[in-house]
Parts: C-alpha cells; sequence; structure tokens
C-alpha cells in the first residue's frame, strides 16, 4: 500500500544574513536563535510555497529593496508526524527549488541539489521518526553573479557571467529587471511512504514509429524498487486512447524478483494509430501510457503517462531550414512565450487563458523562451495541438569552463528528461544568443565550437534522438542551428521596411516593445508615474508596434519556404508590469500589435507586398484544406476623398500548403497620396474567407524617438523620449 502525504502548508522561514546558519546548527536547533550574540533571525510563518519575493515583497518585479532577498541564504523549516505501520521505504520528493538547496530531516544531512525546473527524491525511512515529531530543514539560496566578459561594464547586460544554469534572472534591457532574481521552495513536496514494490520516478517512455503501416513500437523503461525476493511478479503496460479508453497495445511480463530494486523495460505494439498534429493540420489524438505491477492477481502499484505519436524533422543547409512534422513541411507561426519572471506565480487557469488567446490569434507553435514552465502548461499544449520549441535555460554569456559545462549539462539533461513525453516539444534550443555581444571576437566562437556547445549538442542528440536540436539560436550560418533573429526597426535600429527585399530561412525572434495603455500602467503607480510624460503618445507607440509586426509577419509568410519555413513573434505577453514586448500587456489586455497579429497570422491570408511600390497580391494557405475556384479581390482607394483608384478581381486555385502570387501589380508610389488598400478572398460561394485591409500603405512610420537607447535600469523599462 502507498500513502502521500502533502507537506506544502505551514512552513516557518527566516533568512541567514551572515550565512552562519550551518556553522551554528541551525538544521539541529529546534527553537529560535534569541540569544544576543548570534544575529541570529527568527523563524516566521510562511503561508504558501512560492518564490519568497511574491510573499515578502510589496512590489516583486522592481526596485532595489529585492537585493537582499539573494544576498544571503534562506532556511524553510517544517515540522509533521507520521505513522509507521509496515513501512518499508519512504521517499522526500520535491518539484521545485529555486536554486541551490541542501536537505536535513531530523539534523541529519539528506544532499543537495542545484536547478529549479526539475524535481529531486531522497530516501529517507532511516531517518524518519514514527509517532514523534520531524523536522525537515531546507537551505535555499540563489546568488547574485559578479564577473562580467572581459570587464565591459558598459555591457554588463548581456556580458554578465551567469553561473546559474537559470533564465529567470536579471537579463535587464527592459525584460527581467536588474534586480530580480527569484528564490525559494515552491510547488509541491511530498512524503510517499510504501509497504511494498512501488515506482518513485516517472517511466521513460520512448516509441519507434512507422508512418506508412500506422503502427507503433512503445518502450518502457522503469525502475520498481522494494521487491520481495523470489516473489513473482507481472509487469503489464497498457497503450489507451486517452479520449475512449479503448486499448490499442499491450504486452506482459511475467518475471521473479532477484533483486529489491529491479531496472525494467519492456515494448507493446500498437496499430492503426492516430498521429498527433497541431490545431491547424489535424489537430492532437493523445494516448496514455498505463504501467501496472501486480503480484498474485493483485495491483502493487502503477504510473499513467499521457503521451502521442507523431515524427518531426529538422532540415538544414545553407539554403533552408525547414521542419517536418509527420514528413510534411510544418510552416511555423509562433510567438514567444514567458508569462511571468515567476514561475510559481503561473496557474492552470493562467496557461489556459493564454494559450486559448494564442490559438485564437492563428499561432500554431509557442517558444518557451530561456526558462522551463510548470509541467501543466506543457499538458495543455500537448492536448490544444499548440507545437513548442523548447530553450534550455543558457541565454548571452556564462562561464566556458569544463566544469561548468558539465554542471549545465547535467542540469539541461534533467529538464529533458521531465519533459520529453511530451508531443508538443518538436525542437530543443541549447544556447539562446551565445556572444551575442563579443567583446574579444572569441566570445561567440568559444561558446559555439569550445565549451559547451559541441558537448552539450552531442550528449543531448545522444539523449533524444528522435527530435531535433538548435544549438545556439541566433546562429544562422551554423548547419546545427540555423534560424535567425531581426529586430530592424526595433532593437537593431534602422527601419522596419528595410526587411524589403531580404530573406530568412527561419526567425525565432521578431518584434517591438510598445507600453501597455494607460489604464493598465495606473495599475503600477510608479511605473505610470514616470512614464507620464509619454500618455498621449502610447497610441502612437502601439500603433508602431501594430505597423511592424505586420510587414515582418506578412513578409515572412510571402516567402513561405522560399526560403522562410516560419516566424516566431516575440513576445505574446508581458512578463512583468513594465516589460512591454508583449501583444498582451502583464494584466492580459491586448495591445494594437494584437490586431496586427489577427489580420496576418491566420492559418489562410491574403496579403500585398509593398515598399516603395505595390509589388502585387500573395495568397498562403497554410492549411492541408483545398479551397479549390477562389476569387481575389482588391480595391485601391483615395483616403483623403474615399475615390476609387483601381480595382479589380482575379480567378484562382487555393491548393493545400502553399503560396501563390495572385496578382502582379507594379504600381508605383504616387508621392505623398494617401491610399488605402482592401483585399478579399472569396469562396466559390461567394463567402469571404480571407481579408486585409492597408491604411496610408505607402506611409511606413519611423521607428519611435528614444527606442532603444534610453531605459530605466531603477524600474527596468523603456523610456523612449520620456
Amino acid at each position: 500500500m502507498e500513502q502521500v502525504i502533502m507537506l506544502n502548508k505551514n512552513w516557518n522561514v527566516l533568512q541567514d544574513v551572515h550565512d552562519t546558519g550551518e556553522k551554528l546548527g541551525l538544521y539541529k536547533e529546534k527553537e529560535a536563535f534569541t540569544d544576543t550574540m548570534s544575529q541570529m533571525s527568527e523563524w516566521e510563518e510562511l503561508g504558501e510555497l512560492k518564490h519568497l519575493q511574491l510573499i515578502f515583497a510589496q512590489n516583486p518585479y522592481f526596485g532595489r529593496e529585492l537585493r537582499y532577498f539573494n544576498q544571503a541564504p534562506w532556511w524553510y523549516k517544517k515540522e509533521f508526524k507520521v505513522s509507521g505501520e509496515h513501512i518499508k521505504k519512504a521517499y522526500l520528493k520535491f518539484s521545485n527549488v529555486d536554486y541551490y538547496c541542501k536537505v536535513w530531516l531530523n539534523g541529519e544531512y539528506l544532499g543537495d541539489h542545484e536547478g529549479y525546473s526539475a524535481p529531486f527524491t531522497f530516501e529517507v525511512q532511516d531517518k524518519l521518526k514514527f509517532y514523534e515529531t520531524n523536522v525537515l530543514t531546507v537551505k535555499v539560496s540563489s546568488p547574485w553573479d559578479e564577473e562580467v566578459e572581459c570587464g565591459d561594464e558598459t555591457n554588463r547586460t548581456i556580458l554578465v557571467r551567469r553561473r546559474m544554469v537559470k533564465g529567470t534572472y536579471e537579463h535587464s534591457d527592459t525584460f527581467i529587471q536588474r534586480d530580480v532574481n527569484p528564490v525559494g521552495i515552491y510547488g509541491t513536496v511530498e512524503l510517499k511512504l510504501t509497504d511494498e514494490a512501488c515506482i518513485v520516478e516517472e517511466p521513460q517512455i520512448t516509441y519507434g514509429l512507422d508512418l506508412d503501416k500506422k503502427e507503433v513500437l512503445v518502450k518502457s523503461k522503469v525502475t520498481v524498487e522494494n521487491l520481495v525476493l523470489g516473489r513473482k511478479y507481472k509487469l503489464k503496460l497498457y497503450i489507451k486512447d486517452k479520449d475512449n479508453g479503448m486499448i490499442s497495445g499491450e504486452e506482459t511480463l511475467q518475471f521473479t524478483a532477484d533483486k529489491e530494486k529491479m531496472n525494467l523495460e519492456q515494448t507493446a505494439k500498437a496499430e492503426n494509430i492516430n498521429l498527433w498534429n497541431t490545431w491547424d493540420h489535424g489537430g492532437a489524438w493523445m494516448y496514455q501510457v498505463e504501467i501496472l505491477l501486480e503480484a498474485e492477481g493483485e495491483k502493487v502499484t502503477g504510473k499513467e503517462v499521457s503521451i502521442a505519436f507523431r515524427s518531426v524533422e529538422l532540415e538544414r543547409t545553407d539554403e533552408k531550414t525547414i521542419f517536418y512534422l509527420n514528413r510534411k513541411p510544418f510552416f511555423i507561426r509562433g510567438t514567444s512565450y514567458f508569462p511571468d519572471n515567476y514561475i510559481s506565480a503561473m496557474s492552470k487557469d493562467r496557461y489556459w487563458r493564454d494559450l486559448l488567446n494564442i490559438k485564437a490569434a492563428g499561432f500554431n507553435l509557442v517558444r518557451v523562451h530561456v526558462h522551463t514552465e510548470q509541467k501543466v502548461f506543457y499538458r495543455l499544449c500537448d492536448e490544444l495541438g499548440i507545437a513548442v520549441i523548447q530553450d534550455s535555460e543558457y541565454n548571452w554569456t556564462h562561464p566556458s569552463t569544463d566544469a561548468w559545462a558539465e554542471k549545465f549539462i547535467k542540469i539541461y539533461e534533467d529538464n529533458i528528461r521531465l519533459l520529453m513525453h511530451h508531443p508538443s516539444i518538436l525542437c530543443w534550443i541549447g544556447m539562446n544568443e551565445p556572444g551575442c555581444v563579443d567583446p574579444d571576437g572569441k566570445t561567440r566562437q568559444r561558446f559555439m565550437e569550445e565549451n559547451p556547445g559541441p558537448r552539450m549538442y552531442e550528449e543531448i542528440r545522444a539523449m533524444d534522438p528522435d527530435r531535433p536540436m538548435i544549438k545556439g539560436s541566433f546562429c544562422e550560418a551554423d548547419i546545427f542551428s540555423g534560424d535567425s533573429h531581426n529586430y530592424l526597426g526595433s532593437l537593431s535600429r534602422g527601419e522596419y521596411g528595410d526587411i524589403y527585399g531580404t530573406t530568412e530561412k527561419l526567425n525565432t525572434e521578431y518584434g517591438f516593445d510598445a507600453p501597455a495603455g494607460t489604464e493598465s500602467l495606473k495599475k503600477n503607480p510608479k511605473v505610470y508615474a514616470r512614464l507620464k510624460g509619454l500618455e498621449t503618445d502610447i497610441p502612437k507607440i502601439q500603433d508602431y508596434q501594430y505597423k511592424l509586426l505586420k510587414y515582418y509577419t506578412e513578409h515572412y509568410r510571402i516567402q513561405k519556404y522560399h526560403p522562410c519555413s516560419g516566424y516566431v513573434q516575440f513576445m505574446f505577453i508581458d512578463l512583468c508590469p513594465q516589460s512591454f514586448y508583449g501583444i498582451y500587456d502583464w494584466w492580459g489586455i491586448p495591445k494594437k500589435g494584437l490586431q496586427a497579429i489577427l489580420e496576418s497570422n491566420m492559418p489562410l491570408g491574403i496579403f500585398m507586398k509593398y515598399k516603395e511600390q505595390l509589388d502585387g497580391i500573395y495568397v498562403v494557405n497554410d492549411s492541408e484544406e483545398s479551397f479549390g475556384t477562389c476569387m481575389v479581390q482588391w480595391v485601391i482607394t483615395d483616403g483623403e476623398t474615399g475615390e476609387i483608384i483601381r480595382k479589380g478581381k482575379k480567378q484562382i486555385e487555393c491548393r493545400p500548403d502553399s503560396v501563390l502570387e495572385a496578382e502582379k501589380l507594379n504600381i508605383k508610389n504616387p508621392g505623398k497620396k494617401n491610399w488605402n488598400v482592401s483585399l478579399k478572398l472569396m469562396d466559390k460561394k461567394g463567402v469571404c474567407i480571407a481579408r486585409n485591409f492597408y491604411q496610408n500603405i505607402f506611409q511606413l512610420s519611423p521607428r519611435v524617438a528614444g527606442h532603444p537607447e534610453r531605459m530605466s535600469h531603477e524600474l527596468g523599462m523603456r523610456l523612449y523620449w520620456a
């Protein structure tokens, strides 16, 4: 029999301001240190397990006072009782501790852990006190980094050497404010007790897929502990349709336990399976893998894992970087996702809201940017048919020593092991923008070609050979990477119209940061006060975000497979009140940038290619549906008088997964004329199935004054000309 005791509530916490707790034996002392000379803090009650800034900081998203959270470690204490009838094994499991931790139970050291997103477990039956009070003590820290690459303090934001494998702290540049560094225990802490065999860790499920025969071989690797020597067992593996519970395949392994702990493998075959796909290509078909351990006809223990079957490949050459999903080209319409500085602030409801909005905006993929979300997020992506490109925690600059590379790869492998059964994840990204700023001309080469790049790529590919990997995002020329980031008209200065005539194989970042609307900003008085002088200009800045996103998105759509295979807009939602890259603000209110996505990002679209002249009209169909004979209609009018300048219509064949230049126009810019353009695509019944509109089409707005040069480092936000 298994029993799980949740230890999430009624903790106490203190900050060890001089880091003397271990020396003073804080893990053994039950009472508060109130003697005169120790300068040790007292324990205080902790209502819930979340990042400590969310509990104790008046404003957890900016402010110098946040730095004290990371200048000294924190200690947690939890007291609990447990009965001991027939208990043979006991396991203490933490789902999330950010970032370094050491753990003691009843004064005895259990071990340490580094990371924040992968769970870890200790075997504790020999250290528990049954029918008495147990004391669980955890020391947690998430310290600041000090060393800057080549001592270049002018580029500290990007060149600070991040020693933690953690993408959720100190990114600055209006992303994660300089004083924000999440710390604490969150998620779940549980004690699992058992008097018989049990499966402690999640099974590792892999499969081999034959697309032609629509059959799959599912392989399970599971570790079973506390087996009775000499006892006969049956390990049953079932593959079930998640919707109706029908069994698609099964296998039984009979064995006699010759050890208390055994690693067992088995394989089951399923036929006539349905493939997982994104919502715009047929949708998500999910299965359940159930593993049951029986003895003498009775269930002893079991585990269930949700899974789906699909193939994914990434073709990379000098000319193209293209994904294939189930052997078919997959055009990415993606957005970056980082919904909160603090992962523990997220809930299933917030994820659900965001993912439904992501789907409604036409996106078929999210890039989880330089962090790892909670497990429920990936389950929702699986079920909704939203693909995922998953970053590692490596961002910009890190040490390039063998020791740090080994640490990074181990933590990355723990995260992959945690997530690799999710069908929605199509690709891993090993490093984000390595050596983005290269002060000595060797930094990027060192990361990509020496440490940790080559070893990381080799080991992760060996661990997960059925899923592609981008070695270094924003390393377009690297044959193991192949994607670009483009911020012309934004962070790279210049104008967004400068992308006209350029090509990209696969873009995984483009965007512009525009403030939230006034009513949202007023909810954070300090942010509002600093931008108050900009209040009347915010609609203009949001309009610029709209125009940039529309121009970029349609630029990539028109290049479909020639050579562009997709794009990832940066970002979907602001990750804090004063970060503005999102098309939704932090409170979930849309900005005008969302309108650009709604006009330009749907599976079926009609677009004008233009800059100094109207080149032509393009129809792009990303779906697998043929719309047959359709009618393209266009009208060009004078924006001042409403006079029709030109109009026309043309019959086309709208084929699946296609791009078609429906009409060449070659209409020159008439100078200072204000022309509006209306486009419609009608099906054979005369129903409008796609439309688009361009107001004052030849006016490509200049980049917003003060962007990106001016920002408040105190608040961590863009200032423009405020």
